[in-house]
């Protein structure tokens, strides 16, 4: 696999017309969308409804050339398309539908405490998601052995000592895996 920036999969975007732009795109960015939608209470479904939406609405917004990045970042411009598309979609369910939980009668618009939460959860989602891409690329790079050393180590705080003896490598390995 190999190492692509967003700005490669903008400018694949807006200059290729073929769906492994779109494909790429919409691998990149899609699960946050869903994840976001999902906070908000919609369901699966209505959350890959939601995440389709939003996406086509990016892409025709970017291909019109309404991105601007000297005025903000990517995320916070995809954030404000998706917060608008999952408020519209929630606006037109019919009222029984905005019941988020449904045992104790919570309200979908009770999940929505203010812009700075939805705008925090956002920013986890998008944190999440650079970390796991971070994560793929990195383990592209590196042997199997070393990498899980590294995630045993380094992510799930599996003490060096135990992941040596898992691994059969040395603890001075296992520190290294972690660097």
């Amino acid at each position: 696999m190999e190492w692509t920036t967003t700005t490669q999969v903008l400018d694949e975007l807006r200059n290729s017309p073929d769906s492994l732009a779109w494909n790429r795109f919409s691998e990149r960015f899609r699960p946050v969308v869903v994840a976001f939608a999902k906070h908000l209470g919609l369901s699966a479904v209505d959350s890959e409804d939601a995440a389709q939406e939003v996406m086509l609405t990016f892409v025709k917004a970017f291909r019109e050339g309404k991105y601007n990045r000297e005025k903000g970042k990517l995320g916070a411009w995809l954030f404000g398309i998706a917060k608008r598309v999952i408020l519209n979609l929630r606006g037109h369910k019919p009222l029984e539908h905005l019941v988020a939980d449904k045992t104790t009668g919570t309200s979908f618009w009770d999940l929505i405490k203010d812009d700075y939460s939805l705008t925090q959860n956002w920013e986890n989602q998008w944190r999440q998601m650079v970390l796991i891409r971070c994560l793929e690329q990195v383990q592209q790079q590196f042997e199997p052995k070393v990498y899980r050393a590294f995630e045993l180590y380094a992510l799930s705080n599996v003490p060096v000592a135990e992941v040596a003896q898992q691994l059969k490598i040395s603890s001075n390995a296992v520190y290294i895996a972690k660097s």
